[in-house]
Formats: C-alpha cells, sequence, structure tokens
C-alpha cells in the first residue's frame, strides 16, 4: 500500500508518551547540559583573557614600530606605557618575565628611564611564550575539572 508523500505513520502509543523522558535520560541530559555549561563559562573567561593579552602585545609591537621610526620621546612614553599594561595585567595572572633593562647613563638623561629599545622584541617574545604557556596550563586546568565532573577521571585510572 502506497502512503502519501509527508505522510507520518501513527505512534503505537498515546499524544501524552510522545513528550515523555525516561529519568535516567534525562538526568544525563541534564548533567551533559551542566557539564556544557560549566565548561563554556571557564573556556570563556581564559579565552577573553588570552585575547586580551595578545592584544596587549599587538599594540606593543605596533608601538615599537613607531618608536623605532621616530625620535621623539612621546613614542618611547608610550611603549614604556604598553609594556607596563601588558606586565601588570600579566602579573594578575600570576605569568613574570624579565623586563627590559633600562637606557640608564647609556642615552641623555631625557632617555634614562626608558626600556632599552633593543631589548624590547625579546621581552615581547618571551612575554608571549609566557602567556601561551598559561593558557595551555589553563585549558589543562579545565580539562581536568571537566574529567572530574563527569566522573571520568576516576574511570580513568
Amino acid at each position: 500500500m502506497m502512503r502519501p508523500a509527508g505522510h507520518v505513520p501513527s505512534q503505537p502509543w498515546g499524544p501524552e508518551f510522545v513528550t515523555c523522558e525516561h529519568p535516567e535520560t534525562a538526568r544525563q541530559r541534564i548533567q551533559r547540559d551542566y557539564v556544557d555549561t560549566i565548561a563554556g563559562l571557564k573556556r570563556e573567561s581564559i579565552d577573553q583573557s588570552y585575547t586580551y593579552l595578545g592584544g596587549l602585545i599587538d599594540k606593543a609591537k605596533e608601538e615599537l614600530t613607531h618608536c623605532r621610526a621616530a625620535t621623539n620621546d612621546l613614542r618611547r612614553a608610550a611603549l614604556q606605557q604598553h609594556i607596563d599594561e601588558l606586565v601588570a595585567y600579566c602579573a594578575g595572572h600570576g605569568i613574570t618575565a624579565q623586563l627590559p633593562n633600562r637606557n640608564g647613563d647609556t642615552l641623555s638623561q631625557s632617555l634614562a628611564s626608558f626600556y632599552v629599545v633593543e631589548e624590547i622584541p625579546a621581552f615581547l617574545g618571551e612575554i608571549k611564550f609566557l602567556i601561551d604557556l598559561w593558557y595551555d596550563q589553563g585549558l589543562t586546568k579545565i580539562h581536568d575539572e571537566m574529567l572530574a565532573l563527569t566522573g571520568l577521571a576516576a574511570r580513568l585510572r
């Protein structure tokens, strides 16, 4: 017997059963939704911090380019400000890097308090590496927490 197109076969059970869910299925769905939500919230936080730190590094690199092309103190001060902001934000996350040296007596007295421009690229490379390491460790921590939340950590032992 041919059925017309779009015909939905009738269910062998009543309409009240169509929306029912087995209690175990409901428990698993709710647990999965909870774990997904917690993982998403934790991941979002670390992703936002990582993106912000990457933006600070990009701004410092751009300012370094301007600083190399210009010879005025305003560019050096702006570069110094970007580096100090980057260092302060990183310190809040437990990331510490050795700062570039200051000019001191090697240049004029007006430039003595600024960082040595030639040392800044190495500093930015080191801080980028430390931020990437911090990010990887954060993702590993989130992964381990999710394994513990779902009970998979005990099964893997």
